[in-house]
């Protein structure tokens, strides 16, 4: 008979980040039933993976009239940052579950307070053991980057009041952090940081699922370089290194733009951002802006493509981006194309990127321009690229073998609560 977790989120599909939803599509091999309540939020990119589970979606803020959302999310923000509104309605919603269901396990995923401490409390009160997963941490930058709403549009009031909602979440997060009976997350660095409050801190990767992401040989007419995904700010991720290098291969006669195409997959925001950084280098010629894709389409869009890129910053103490592994990296991995690193992060995807062979973590104008070329001339051989991958070190990063990993802490939750 099936166990069942009750998993309560923040986003999952058909929303953006699908690390939750490819949990629940493997969990049932190994004899669990997921139980999903998170937030409703208006995105339709994961749509292959809502499939027959239970899930119960509670809109707090999201309208069709426009006017009329903003009014509910800025209620739905002051009454959550000053009385947990979030977390009490998600809570009501997990309550019903509770009734429901008989639950062996509470686990939250999130980036912040919102919903893990509605999980904390239901996990307290009923007496269930608790797994609190953390995608992202505030830690992993100094710029504020996951308070993304603007409040005022005075730049550094909404920097003031950024940061003292920055602190506040997270001493809030603490406090759960350090009464989790076990604690998850997505890179070295993160399990590093956040075991000085819990020391049953484990590390599960994001990753690729195996059954859409493997090498495919396609021809492509030209020579295209693809990111897909979000920009949140030049300081977490930062396009100007491949900029100046394809600026300094144009203004060498070696490339043009008719050949070599940059394709932006990202929304409206993100593009502002890379447009604005193209025209200081006079690039915007080679580049294309195309909205965000179904995932289910990114497969043959990374299989198509010649090189893979991935924007990032050089880490740091004071500023730049610390153990961000994203979705991108993973399934980049799988398809064994070359993956261009820009800036060097001189952390934990410049150490996967050697470990697997899979590209360059570039920190120069002039290693990017020789990876450039490189490939370029092999695309002009053969009509495609591809890279000679440590096939081994990548199978690690399966979703499959995700899932496989949060059953042994669940396992390890259930068992010791029994013999309590």
């Amino acid at each position: 008979m099936k166990r069942n977790v009750l998993i309560l989120c923040d986003a999952f599909p058909p929303a953006f980040s699908p690390r939750m939803g490819y949990l629940c599509k493997f969990l049932s091999e190994w004899g669990w039933n997921p139980v999903i309540v998170t937030e409703y939020l208006p995105q339709d990119l994961y749509r292959d993976l809502v499939q027959t589970h239970d899930i119960t979606y509670v809109n707090y803020y999201w309208s069709r009239n426009r006017a009329v959302q903003r009014f509910k999310y800025a209620l739905a923000f002051f009454a959550d940052l000053f009385f947990n509104y979030k977390n009490w309605v998600i809570k009501g919603a997990a309550k019903k579950k509770l009734k429901k269901y008989d639950i062996s396990l509470i686990l939250s995923s999130s980036h912040r307070i919102f919903p893990a401490l509605a999980a904390y409390q239901l996990s307290r009160r009923y007496h269930i053991p608790y797994l609190m997963d953390l995608r992202d941490i505030f830690e992993q930058s100094s710029h504020n980057e996951l308070i993304s709403r603007k409040i005022t549009n005075i730049k550094w009031l909404n920097n003031g009041i950024a940061a003292v909602i920055t602190r506040k979440l997270t001493r809030q997060r603490n406090k759960i952090l350090k009464k989790a009976d076990i604690v998850t997350t997505v890179s070295t660095w993160h399990v590093e940081t956040l075991s000085h409050y819990n020391r049953q801190t484990h590390l599960i990767y994001n990753g690729y699922d195996s059954e859409l992401f493997f090498p495919k040989t396609v021809n492509s007419q030209q020579f295209i370089i693809t990111y897909t995904g979000r920009l949140h700010s030049q300081e977490i991720r930062d396009p100007a290194l491949l900029f100046e290098a394809v600026a300094h291969l144009s203004a060498q006669k070696l490339i043009n733009p008719a050949f070599l195409r940059i394709r932006f997959y990202s929304d409206a925001a993100s593009q502002n951002i890379i447009r604005s950084i193209a025209e200081k280098y006079g690039v915007n010629s080679f580049i294309d802006y195309c909205a965000l894709i179904p995932h289910s389409e990114i497969p043959h869009l990374l299989n198509s493509s010649s090189i893979l890129l991935l924007l990032t910053n050089k880490s740091s103490e004071t500023g730049g981006p610390q153990g961000i592994m994203t979705t991108k990296l993973f399934e980049y991995l799988a398809v064994e194309k070359p993956i261009l690193c820009v800036r060097n992060d001189k952390g934990c995807l410049e150490a996967t990127i050697k470990d697997t062979q899979s590209g360059l973590a570039a920190s120069t104008v002039a290693e990017t321009v020789c990876f450039i070329m490189e490939k370029y001339c092999e695309w002009q051989q053969k009509g495609f690229t591809r890279q000679a991958v440590n096939r081994s070190a990548i199978q690690q990063f399966s979703r499959r073998e995700q899932a496989r990993q949060f059953v042994e802490l669940f396992e390890q939750l259930t068992v010791a609560r029994a013999a309590q």
